[in-house]
Protein backbone atom coordinates (compact mmCIF):
# COMPACT_ATOMS: atom_id res chain seq x y z
CA UNK A 1 0.00 0.00 0.00
CA UNK A 2 3.02 2.58 0.58
CA UNK A 3 4.40 1.77 -2.58
CA UNK A 4 0.84 2.58 -4.59
CA UNK A 5 0.56 5.40 -2.12
CA UNK A 6 4.34 7.09 -3.30
CA UNK A 7 3.63 6.13 -6.97
CA UNK A 8 0.18 8.53 -7.01
CA UNK A 9 2.19 11.19 -5.28
CA UNK A 10 5.06 10.67 -7.83
CA UNK A 11 2.74 11.37 -10.61
CA UNK A 12 0.40 13.66 -8.79
CA UNK A 13 3.52 15.75 -8.85
CA UNK A 14 4.39 14.87 -12.11
CA UNK A 15 0.98 16.27 -13.21
CA UNK A 16 1.17 19.21 -11.13
CA UNK A 17 4.44 20.48 -12.61
CA UNK A 18 2.44 19.96 -16.13
CA UNK A 19 -0.16 22.25 -14.97
CA UNK A 20 2.37 24.72 -13.35
CA UNK A 21 4.54 24.42 -16.50
CA UNK A 22 1.27 25.11 -19.17
CA UNK A 23 0.05 28.12 -16.78
CA UNK A 24 3.93 29.90 -17.10
CA UNK A 25 3.72 29.80 -20.76
CA UNK A 26 0.54 30.88 -20.64
CA UNK A 27 1.05 33.91 -18.26
CA UNK A 28 4.03 34.33 -20.13
CA UNK A 29 2.82 34.67 -23.43
CA UNK A 30 -0.32 36.91 -22.20
CA UNK A 31 2.29 39.60 -20.81
CA UNK A 32 4.13 39.55 -23.90
CA UNK A 33 0.69 40.03 -26.14
CA UNK A 34 -0.28 42.50 -23.83
CA UNK A 35 3.04 44.80 -23.81
CA UNK A 36 3.22 44.39 -27.91
CA UNK A 37 -0.39 45.86 -27.75
CA UNK A 38 0.71 48.63 -25.11
CA UNK A 39 3.74 49.08 -27.45
CA UNK A 40 1.45 49.31 -30.23
CA UNK A 41 -0.80 51.76 -28.95
CA UNK A 42 2.24 54.29 -27.28
CA UNK A 43 3.27 54.08 -30.87
CA UNK A 44 0.47 54.92 -32.53
CA UNK A 45 -0.28 58.05 -29.78
CA UNK A 46 3.19 59.12 -31.09
CA UNK A 47 2.56 59.20 -34.17
CA UNK A 48 -0.97 61.66 -33.41
CA UNK A 49 0.93 63.93 -31.39
CA UNK A 50 3.34 64.57 -34.43
CA UNK A 51 0.30 64.62 -36.68
CA UNK A 52 -1.42 67.47 -34.06
CA UNK A 53 1.80 69.10 -34.20
CA UNK A 54 1.83 69.20 -38.18
CA UNK A 55 -1.40 70.59 -38.02
CA UNK A 56 -1.25 73.11 -35.43
CA UNK A 57 2.08 74.38 -37.20
CA UNK A 58 0.14 74.87 -40.16
CA UNK A 59 -2.41 76.86 -38.25
CA UNK A 60 -0.12 79.34 -37.19
CA UNK A 61 1.41 79.81 -40.54
CA UNK A 62 -1.96 80.55 -41.87
CA UNK A 63 -3.54 82.95 -39.03
CA UNK A 64 0.10 84.55 -39.95
CA UNK A 65 -0.09 85.10 -43.42
CA UNK A 66 -3.82 86.27 -42.47
CA UNK A 67 -2.52 88.68 -39.76
CA UNK A 68 0.14 90.12 -42.49
CA UNK A 69 -2.78 90.50 -44.94
CA UNK A 70 -4.99 92.62 -42.45
CA UNK A 71 -1.58 94.27 -41.37
CA UNK A 72 -1.20 95.32 -45.30
CA UNK A 73 -5.06 95.91 -45.72
CA UNK A 74 -5.03 98.38 -42.60
CA UNK A 75 -1.60 100.52 -43.67
CA UNK A 76 -2.71 100.68 -47.40
CA UNK A 77 -5.79 102.08 -46.32
CA UNK A 78 -3.64 104.29 -43.85
CA UNK A 79 -1.76 105.55 -47.21
CA UNK A 80 1.31 103.94 -46.11
CA UNK A 81 3.53 102.66 -48.82
CA UNK A 82 3.57 98.39 -48.48
CA UNK A 83 6.55 96.49 -49.04
CA UNK A 84 8.68 99.13 -47.74
CA UNK A 85 10.15 100.75 -44.28
CA UNK A 86 7.82 100.18 -41.75
CA UNK A 87 5.02 98.00 -43.37
CA UNK A 88 8.14 95.32 -44.58
CA UNK A 89 9.27 95.08 -40.95
CA UNK A 90 5.98 94.52 -39.35
CA UNK A 91 5.50 91.67 -41.95
CA UNK A 92 8.83 90.01 -41.29
CA UNK A 93 8.27 90.21 -37.28
CA UNK A 94 4.80 88.42 -38.06
CA UNK A 95 6.33 85.76 -40.38
CA UNK A 96 9.45 85.31 -37.93
CA UNK A 97 7.16 85.45 -34.96
CA UNK A 98 4.72 82.90 -36.45
CA UNK A 99 7.68 80.55 -38.03
CA UNK A 100 9.24 80.56 -34.11
CA UNK A 101 5.88 79.39 -32.63
CA UNK A 102 5.54 76.98 -35.42
CA UNK A 103 9.30 75.58 -35.29
CA UNK A 104 8.50 75.34 -31.70
CA UNK A 105 4.80 73.01 -32.30
CA UNK A 106 6.47 71.27 -34.75
CA UNK A 107 9.89 70.45 -32.15
CA UNK A 108 7.33 69.60 -29.28
CA UNK A 109 4.98 67.09 -31.63
CA UNK A 110 8.55 65.48 -32.71
CA UNK A 111 9.61 65.12 -29.20
CA UNK A 112 6.52 63.59 -27.69
CA UNK A 113 6.44 61.09 -30.55
CA UNK A 114 9.99 59.89 -29.75
CA UNK A 115 9.17 59.45 -26.07
CA UNK A 116 6.16 57.43 -27.38
CA UNK A 117 8.28 55.58 -29.36
CA UNK A 118 11.00 55.35 -26.46
CA UNK A 119 8.27 53.93 -24.48
CA UNK A 120 6.93 51.73 -26.93
CA UNK A 121 10.21 49.91 -27.31
CA UNK A 122 10.43 49.83 -23.65
CA UNK A 123 7.09 47.76 -23.33
CA UNK A 124 8.40 45.16 -26.16
CA UNK A 125 11.42 44.74 -23.63
CA UNK A 126 9.48 43.96 -20.60
CA UNK A 127 7.34 41.58 -23.04
CA UNK A 128 10.09 39.91 -24.12
CA UNK A 129 11.61 39.86 -20.48
CA UNK A 130 8.56 38.16 -19.14
CA UNK A 131 8.19 35.51 -21.88
CA UNK A 132 11.80 34.45 -21.67
CA UNK A 133 11.14 34.04 -17.84
CA UNK A 134 7.42 32.33 -17.69
CA UNK A 135 9.92 29.54 -20.33
CA UNK A 136 12.30 30.09 -17.73
CA UNK A 137 10.31 29.11 -14.71
CA UNK A 138 7.93 26.44 -17.00
CA UNK A 139 11.38 24.57 -17.70
CA UNK A 140 12.47 24.86 -13.69
CA UNK A 141 9.12 23.22 -12.82
CA UNK A 142 9.72 20.50 -15.26
CA UNK A 143 13.13 19.85 -14.01
CA UNK A 144 11.86 19.70 -10.57
CA UNK A 145 9.09 17.23 -11.24
CA UNK A 146 11.40 15.06 -13.11
CA UNK A 147 13.77 15.27 -10.21
CA UNK A 148 11.26 14.30 -8.00
CA UNK A 149 10.37 11.50 -9.73
CA UNK A 150 13.76 10.40 -10.43
CA UNK A 151 13.95 10.23 -6.91
CA UNK A 152 10.91 8.14 -6.22
CA UNK A 153 12.04 5.63 -9.13
CA UNK A 154 15.20 5.42 -7.41
CA UNK A 155 13.86 4.95 -4.13
CA UNK A 156 11.42 2.46 -5.83
CA UNK A 157 14.42 0.33 -7.28
CA UNK A 158 16.56 0.34 -3.74
CA UNK A 159 13.44 -0.67 -1.49
CA UNK A 160 12.30 -3.02 -4.29
CA UNK A 161 14.91 -5.69 -4.47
Amino acid sequence: MGIETAALAAYAAIAAAAVGATSALYSADTQQNTAEANAEMARRQGNQEKDAAIAQAEKIRKAARAAAGQANASMAAAGVAIGEGTPLRINEQIYKDSEDDAYSTLLTGTRRQQSANDQASFLEAEGSAAATSGYLNAGATLLSAAGTYGKWKASQKGGGE
